[in-house]
C-alpha cells in the first residue's frame, strides 16, 4: 500500500470552509460521513476517475482527499481501527499535521461538514450545465 495525499487543499474541497454549501457532487452527505466514521478512503474530487477501483487509491493513483484527512484531524477522529488502510491514513494524517498547511478555520469539522452541507436548506436543484457538473465532480 502506497497512499498518497493531495499537496494543498482544493478549492471546491468539500471539506474546506469555502466550499459551496451543499455541494457534494454524486454522493451523499450521509456515505461521505460514513465514511469517515469508518475510517475508510476517500479520493480528492479531482483526481477521481468514473472508472476507478480502491486499489488505484491504495497503490497511490489517485490521490486522498487531503481536505478529508484535516477534517478528521479536527473531529478527532485517530484512525485506529486497526485495519491496514487506517494504519496508512493515519501517516497521511502525520503529515498533514506535521506541515500545518491549512488554517483550522478553513477546514470544516464533521460537525461543521453536515452543517454546511445539509441540503434541506435548498428549496430547489443548483442549475448546472453537464460541463460544469462533471468538471465539480473532477472528471476532465
Amino acid at each position: 500500500m502506497e497512499l498518497t495525499i493531495c499537496s494543498k487543499l482544493c478549492t471546491e474541497c468539500p471539506f474546506s470552509a469555502a466550499s459551496p454549501k451543499g455541494w457534494l457532487g454524486p454522493h451523499s452527505l450521509e456515505d461521505v460521513v460514513r465514511t469517515q466514521n469508518n475510517q475508510s478512503l476517500f479520493s480528492c474530487h479531482l483526481a477521481r476517475k468514473t472508472d476507478m477501483t480502491k486499489d488505484d487509491m491504495l497503490s497511490g493513483a489517485i490521490k486522498i482527499c487531503r481536505g478529508y484527512i484535516a477534517s478528521s484531524t479536527k473531529s478527532g477522529i485517530t484512525f485506529d481501527n486497526g485495519t491496514d488502510i487506517a494504519e496508512g491514513l493515519k501517516i497521511l494524517q502525520a503529515l498533514v499535521i506535521e506541515e500545518d498547511k491549512e488554517a483550522s478555520d478553513a477546514i470544516l469539522s464533521k460537525d461543521e461538514f453536515i452543517n454546511h452541507h445539509n441540503r434541506s436548506f435548498l428549496e430547489q436543484e443548483i442549475d448546472l450545465s453537464a460541463d460544469e457538473y462533471n468538471r465539480r465532480r473532477g472528471f476532465r
